[in-house]
């Protein structure tokens, strides 16, 4: 009997330590288990679409057009074009400098023909040329007149039962543009000038191009051809606008697509499966 009993007792003591070491073991594989079913179900949860967002901040095309189609060059600065930005608005600077040059001087020299126009072209000079058939006021084109402040057709009939009053000054020309243009380019109406007879007789076929004449011919050009450049630089200045606009659309489209560097915001949920209320808070990431 007590052999009986002592067998017992060993078995026992084999057992007992048997029996803690497998509940030991059970435990630790069901933390395991436990911990990865947790990190698996939260990686889960992260991953979700709808616990994610992600926004990329790139350059606009459309801005980057209006700001170019404003100010030449801020469009391309916007995309990240510098050097071309630089490129259009030096040539916005340079246009619109050149511009108000050639503008100023053309109007300087329109002015200053003018007044060699009112001091060397007179109305009774052509009345006393009338007898050289090739000037007076009878042709392809017709200088007004005016007289007790009305204006009248010019014509050489006019002229001749005005005369007194052509001399005494009553009667003037009345200076528009075509004006000053028509008594400088035109034959008809060369016997105005202050030197008209020391150039020509009544005689003369042709006309002879008198000195007066000419220079002032001459100053209506350099005039003209100021305000020419002028005009040229204004279409520069608008075609700078557009181009640049164009440019800088393309240049933000290109930046957006091949050199930006994204900003993405990257938000999710944290999650703890061994808790009642699973969700324990949000999760922020930025991404340069």
């Amino acid at each position: 009997m007590r052999g009986h009993n002592l067998k017992a007792v060993l078995f026992l003591a084999m057992l007992l330590p048997s029996l803690a070491f497998a509940q030991m073991h059970l435990a630790n594989e069901t933390l395991i288990n436990s911990d990865r079913s947790i990190l698996e179900s939260s990686l889960k949860f992260n991953a979700m679409a709808t616990d994610s967002f992600e926004f990329d901040y790139e350059k606009s095309p459309g801005r980057a057009f209006l700001m170019s189609a404003i100010v030449p060059g801020a469009g391309e600065l916007y995309a990240g074009a510098k050097w071309r930005a630089l490129a259009f608005a030096s040539v916005e600077v340079f246009s619109w400098l050149m511009y108000f040059n050639r503008k100023n001087k053309g109007e300087g020299l329109e002015q200053d023909y003018m007044n060699y126009a009112d001091d060397y072209w007179k109305l009774n000079n052509l009345f006393n040329n009338l007898s050289n058939e090739k000037t007076g006021l009878d042709g392809s084109h017709i200088l007004f007149l005016e007289y007790n402040g009305e204006e009248y057709e010019g014509s050489d009939s006019l002229l001749n039962a005005w005369g007194s009053y052509v001399i005494n000054g009553e009667v003037q020309p009345v200076r528009t543009r075509d004006y000053y243009e028509n008594i400088g380019k035109y034959d008809q109406f060369s016997g105005g000038w202050d030197d008209f007879t020391d150039f020509n007789t009544i005689s003369d076929s042709v006309i002879s191009v008198s000195d007066l004449r000419d220079n002032y011919l001459t100053q209506r050009k350099e005039s003209n051809d100021a305000l020419k450049m002028a005009t040229n630089f204004a279409t520069v200045i608008m075609f700078n606008h557009l181009i640049s606009a164009f440019h800088a659309q393309i240049a933000a489209k290109n930046y957006s697509s091949e050199e930006a560097d994204k900003v993405s915001w990257y938000m999710g949920l944290v999650t703890d499966v061994r808790f009642k209320n699973p969700i324990r808070g949000l999760s922020l990431s930025i991404a340069f």
